[in-house]
């Protein structure tokens, strides 16, 4: 089949152009011509990527449009009104792929979640992951899959697994409160064959479901599991129910439930976890040499993970300063968390505060702009020349933070 993604180089969009690619299709697309790490994928299987021109496009392929592209953009106006076969990627997925899939979603953790699931299956099934992953294989109907709850985009799919991380609020464009996150997740798991999930997290446990099986330390839990030692590179932890211990080389609780969560759905699949080498996901604190001071790459966009990567630096490295560059990711996430982004960005040393990264979602517009230079008035501003000030003869971190495009400055360091 001939595939033509509208915006390849998105998350989930250039790992579903790798898959599709894996399993024989001709695959190309287009996006934007700013460089962004989910390429480097496409460039390897040498996918063909166009800047946006609706004169790439003609009747003969299959179209797959990001969910962040609508008619706004030139592309989707010609296929649609040319009435070329096309399908939204949670659509085509879910309806079209025809693989089974086991679904990780949470509002944080799911990407690293699904990282960890699918190096312990030993990655010989097929993959979607939220950093750029994505492979396809032909001889295994599986699809370990990182579904989003955006715009309730993950209702397109019924997994015969599914793992929930944790329930908070998010996408505040789309979810007015709490309660309609927690009642979309309900939707996902009544479509659900098994659910493993985090019954620690106080929302997860306002879902009544008989077939969620609940992990966690709290003795409630059906399986529960246990710390038994906290070092400055990781932690040994006994899951009582399966009655193992585990070495879990990550610092962060929040680590070890993706990790936990991911163990206990091989054991319920009935695979023996491979455990060797298990690596974070890309921009999931990725670390640097530059001299004596260590740059680390984070895609943390919400006051929760914000905490989570202070809280995971501080743990490996106590004796050190830690500075953040954050590049907010949507100005209605921006201003719905303005408290809750000051007080996590606060746990760092010097904080320095660049331009929001709009996406797709939202135009740039500057009375919004100047809303978000207000609310972190207090914290410095980032520009080209705060650069000047990452010395590699110091002993420090500097964390380039957000969903956007903030990584792109490290470059300028090497």
């Amino acid at each position: 089949m001939k595939y033509f993604l509208v915006g390849i180089k998105g998350t989930g969009m250039s790992a579903l152009a790798c898959l599709l690619s894996d399993l024989g299709n001709k695959v190309e697309g287009s996006d934007e011509d700013e460089y962004y790490f989910t390429e480097d994928n496409l460039i390897k299987r040498n996918i063909i990527i166009h800047k946006f021109n609706e004169v790439n496009l003609d009747s003969t392929y299959i179209y797959i449009i990001g969910n962040a592209f609508n008619l706004n953009n030139k592309e989707v106006q010609k296929i649609i009104n040319n009435n070329y076969t096309y399908y939204y990627y949670h659509d085509f997925i879910g309806n079209k792929l025809n693989k089974e899939i086991i679904a990780v979603s949470g509002t944080h953790g799911k990407t690293t979640t699904t990282k960890f699931l699918y190096q312990m299956v030993g990655e010989k099934t097929s993959v979607i992951i939220g950093d750029g992953t994505g492979k396809g294989y032909i001889h295994n109907n599986q699809l370990i899959l990182e579904a989003c709850e955006y715009k309730n985009h993950f209702l397109s799919y019924n997994p015969s697994l599914l793992i929930i991380t944790n329930i908070e609020l998010d996408h505040s464009d789309y979810f007015d409160n709490i309660q309609s996150v927690i009642n979309s997740f309900d939707c996902l798991v009544k479509q659900s064959d098994i659910i493993i999930a985090n019954g620690d997290d106080k929302n997860i446990c306002k879902i009544k479901c008989n077939r969620m099986i609940k992990v966690g330390m709290q003795d409630t839990n059906d399986i529960v599991f246990n710390i038994t030692k906290e070092t400055n590179k990781g932690y040994d932890v006994h899951i009582d129910y399966i009655d193992v211990n585990i070495n879990i080389p990550f610092l962060g609780i929040h680590f070890v439930y993706d990790y936990i969560l991911s163990y206990v759905a091989c054991y319920i699949l009935r695979l023996t976890p491979n455990t060797n080498n298990i690596k974070l996901p890309k921009r999931r604190l990725e670390e640097t040499k530059y001299g004596n001071t260590i740059l680390v790459n984070d895609y943390g966009h919400h006051p929760t993970e914000i905490k989570a990567v202070h809280d995971s630096l501080r743990l490996k490295y106590d004796d050190m300063k830690i500075n953040v560059i954050f590049q907010p990711h949507t100005y209605s996430r921006t201003l719905k968390f303005k408290k809750e982004f000051k007080n996590s960005l606060s746990l760092f040393d010097d904080i320095y505060i660049d331009k929001v990264f709009t996406s797709k979602r939202e135009g740039y517009d500057k009375y919004q702009q100047l809303k978000i230079d207000k609310i972190f008035k207090n914290f410095k501003s980032f520009d080209i020349e705060t650069l000047n000030k990452i010395n590699k003869k110091k002993r420090e971190i500097w964390v380039f933070l957000g969903a956007g495009s903030v990584d792109k400055y490290m470059d300028r360091l090497k």
